[in-house]
C-alpha cells in the first residue's frame, strides 16, 4: 500500500509517509500533522524534488507528460512553498515533548488555571473477589502486593471537596452560554471505582449523599445536574445496590467479555472458576428490575485478546439490549500488545486484501443514519490532522497524553492522588490532605517526557497518532516505552486506519463527515476541555 522507501529514495525522512490509494497517494508529515493527496505523477515529482534535483530538470525531464510546462512549474512552486512552511524537513524531530524545568512550570501551571477537571474518581477499595488473567492487581497478589484496603470516610470527603472546589473555579469563569454547554456535556460527576467498588457500597452510599450537599447551589449549578458513575465486575449486585443505582441514575460500566466460554478465558476467581454465570445472572437481575434504567445508562466494558472471537462478543453483549458497548485491547504492565505475532497478522492481512471487512461496515453504516459511530472511533484521530496551512516545527511539542493531574485524578485508598485509574499507584502527585505536590508533579512530566525523547519517537512517523498514554507506560515508578517491535504494530495499525481514513474520503464522504461531526460534537464526545478553547 505504500511506494517503496528504496524506490522512493526518502530514508532521509522519516516523519514522512506516503499511502497509495488506486491511482492517488497521501502524503502525510508527521512534522506539522499535515496530509495531503497526490496523483502518482505528482507523487513521482515530489520525490524527485526531495531527493534534491534541480526544478529545471525535474520540469525538463517532464515536459512531455500530462502536464504543461506552466503547470508543473507551479505545482513545484507549491512544493517549494510547503518546504518553507516547515513541510519535508530532513531527519527526526529535535523533541517531541518539552523537557526544560521552566517550560514545564509554565505548561503545569497554565493546565492548573484552565484545564478542567473532567473525571475525578474515588477508589473505594482496593479489594476485587476476581483474579482476572491480566489484572495489575492480580499479577501483583503473585507477587504478595495484593491489597484489601478500604478507602476511609475521612479521605473521601476531603477528596470530594478538592474536586468541588476545582470545578467551581472553572465553571464561575464561563460566560452564561458556556456555562449550559460544560453542564450539558461534563457536569460534576462522581465516580466510584476498585477493585470492585460495591464491596465497599456503605462508603458509596455516603460519598453519593457528601456530594450533593456540597454548596454547588451557590455557584448557580442545581444538585439535578449532578451525575454519578461505577465500574463494577457484576459481582456484587442486591436488591439495595440495583434500587441505588436507578433511584440516583448512575452512569453503569460493567464487565462482561462475551458468551461464557469467551469471558471466562480471561475472567476467573481466585480458583480459576469462571465468573460468567454471576456476572450475567447479576446484569439480567438489574434489567428484570429496572428495565428503563439498565437500557439508558448501562455500558458494557468487554476486554478482548486475539484468542477472543471478537465477532460473537459483540453479537452477544448487544444482544442483552444494554445502552452501550465498548471493546478494549487487554492490557499488560510493562507488555502493549497482548499477542504482537496474531495482531500483526491481522492488520497485515487486512491490508493486503484491501479492507473488506471495513468496506462493508462502512456502506452499512453510511446507509443507516443512525449507526453506531463509536465503531469507527480508530478515524476519529484524523479529525486533529491539517489539511491546509500546515506549519512544522522542529520540536513537536507533544506530550502523547492528557494533561496529566489536571484532566484526569484519581484519589487511592492509600489516600494519594494518581494520574489516572489505570494506573498501579505508583508515583503519585499528592495526597487527601495536602492536594497536588507540584513538585511531585513537575517531576512526574520531566521523567515521562525524557522517557518519550528518545531517539525512536523522535524519528517516527507515527508520533502524532501513538495511543500509548503515561497511564500504560507507568509501571512500578518508572515509564517504559514499547520495544520496537511492538512499534512496528503500531505503525502497522495506523498505516491501516489510514488506509480506512482514505476509504472513507473517497467511496463515504457523507459517512465520514457525520463521523468527524460525531467526533467534534462535545455533547457526545467529551476530550480534553481548555477554558481558552472551549
Amino acid at each position: 500500500m505504500e511506494p517503496s522507501r528504496l524506490e522512493s529514495g526518502l530514508y532521509e525522512y522519516p516523519l514522512l509517509r506516503f499511502f497509495a490509494y488506486g491511482e492517488e497517494v497521501l502524503i502525510y508529515d508527521a512534522r506539522p500533522h499535515f496530509a495531503f493527496l497526490l496523483s502518482r505523477l505528482e507523487t513521482r515529482l515530489l520525490t524527485l524534488l526531495l531527493e534534491e534535483m534541480p526544478k529545471e530538470r525535474i520540469a525538463a525531464s517532464h515536459e512531455g507528460s500530462v502536464y504543461g510546462k506552466a503547470a508543473l512549474e507551479s505545482l513545484l512552486r507549491k512544493f517549494e512553498e510547503l518546504k518553507a512552511a516547515g513541510v519535508f524537513a530532513k531527519g527526526p524531530a529535535a523533541a517531541v515533548a518539552p523537557c526544560g524545568k521552566k517550560d514545564l512550570t509554565e505548561l503545569i501551571a497554565y493546565y492548573d488555571e484552565n484545564i478542567l477537571l473532567r473525571k475525578f474518581c474515588l477508589e473505594v477499595t482496593q479489594n476485587c473477589n476476581y483474579a482476572c488473567r491480566y489484572c495489575k492487581r492480580t499479577l501483583a497478589a503473585a507477587e504478595g502486593k495484593a491489597s484489601a484496603l478500604d478507602m476511609s470516610a475521612q479521605v473521601a470527603q476531603a477528596g470530594l471537596h478538592y474536586y468541588f472546589k476545582k470545578y467551581t473555579s472553572f465553571y464561575k469563569r464561563l460566560a452564561e452560554d458556556k456555562k449550559k454547554l460544560l453542564l450539558e456535556a461534563v457536569p460534576p460527576t462522581l465516580s466510584w471505582y476498585g477493585g470492585e467498588p460495591f464491596l465497599n457500597f456503605s462508603l458509596i452510599r455516603k460519598t453519593a449523599d457528601c456530594f450533593r450537599n456540597l454548596p454547588w447551589e451557590e455557584f448557580g449549578i442545581s444538585p439535578s445536574c449532578l451525575a454519578f458513575t461505577a465500574n463494577t465486575n457484576l459481582s456484587v449486585m442486591n436488591g439495595e445496590i440495583m434500587a441505588f443505582l436507578a433511584e440516583n441514575n448512575v452512569t453503569l460500566f460493567a464487565s462482561l467479555d462475551g458468551p461464557r466460554e469467551e469471558h471466562d478465558k480471561c475472567r476467573v476467581f481466585p480458583s480459576g472458576a469462571g465468573t460468567f454465570d454471576l456476572a450475567c445472572q447479576n446484569l439480567l437481575r438489574l434489567k428484570a428490575a429496572y428495565p428503563e434504567y439498565f437500557g439508558t445508562k448501562v455500558t458494557i466494558f468487554s476486554v478482548h485478546t486475539s484468542d477472543h472471537d471478537y465477532a460473537s462478543c459483540v453479537e452477544f453483549v448487544r444482544g442483552l439490549g444494554v445502552f452501550s458497548h465498548q471493546c478494549f485491547p487487554v492490557d499488560y504492565a510493562g507488555s502493549f500488545v497482548y499477542n504482537l505475532t496474531a495482531e500483526t497478522a491481522f492488520y497485515s492481512k487486512a491490508l493486503a486484501e484491501g479492507l473488506p471487512a471495513f468496506e462493508v461496515s462502512a456502506a452499512k453504516a453510511d446507509a443507516d443514519a443512525g449507526a453506531d459511530l463509536n465503531l469507527f472511533a480508530h478515524v476519529f484521530p484524523f479529525t486533529q490532522m491539517h489539511f491546509d496551512h500546515p506549519r512544522g516545527r522542529e520540536k513537536l511539542h507533544l506530550m502523547l497524553s492528557c494533561p496529566m493531574a489536571f484532566d484526569n485524578l484519581m484519589l487511592t485508598a492509600t489516600g494519594d492522588y494518581v494520574i489516572c485509574h489505570k494506573v498501579d499507584g505508583s508515583m503519585p502527585v499528592g495526597d487527601w490532605q495536602s492536594g497536588l505536590d507540584f513538585g511531585r508533579v513537575l517531576s512526574l512530566y520531566q521523567r515521562y517526557n525524557a522517557a518519550i525523547n528518545n531517539f525512536r519517537c523522535k524519528s517516527c512517523w507515527n508520533v502524532q497518532f501513538c495511543g500509548v498514554c503515561a497511564a500504560a507506560r507507568l509501571v512500578g515508578g518508572t515509564f517504559v516505552n514499547p520495544t520496537a517491535e511492538e512499534c512496528d504494530y503500531f505503525r502497522l495499525r495506523t498505516a491501516y486506519d489510514f488506509n480506512c481514513f482514505i476509504m472513507l474520503a473517497r467511496k463515504h464522504p457523507s459517512l465520514l463527515k457525520r463521523i468527524f461531526d460525531f467526533r467534534n460534537d462535545r455533547k457526545k464526545y467529551i476530550g480534553v476541555i481548555d477554558i481558552n478553547d472551549f
